[in-house]
């Protein structure tokens, strides 16, 4: 099976990450990424967990939509089902976003 990469953007930063396991729930994904270390040791991404007001933050990823240039937001579970990529057609090389989202506490 050939590498898969997604080119994850989030406050200007672009890292290429490469997915071992593309047909992973998506949350699992998100979490290894939270726990993702860089060649110099430190955390890829600074995931805040309260926003600048105090509230929660939770992250999901996003593709944008070509026809309308808005980033549509991938998530995680739909009812009890959990989703992967391939629910959402995300390709090897693709680039998705990360979206801060603030709960309500």
């Amino acid at each position: 099976m050939e590498d898969f990469f997604l080119d994850i953007v989030y406050k200007n930063k672009k890292v290429r990450f490469k997915v071992v396991n593309p047909n992973a729930p998506i949350s699992q994904l998100m979490s290894n990424l939270r726990h993702a270390i860089g060649s110099d040791g430190r955390l890829i991404f600074d995931f805040p967990s309260i926003d600048d007001t105090g509230a929660p933050m939770d992250y999901f990823f996003g593709v944008e939509d070509p026809a309308v240039h808005e980033v549509r937001v991938l998530r995680p579970r739909i009812g009890r089902t959990d989703q992967t990529l391939a629910d959402y057609n995300v390709q090897n090389g693709d680039t998705l976003f990360l979206v801060p989202d603030p709960f309500p506490g």
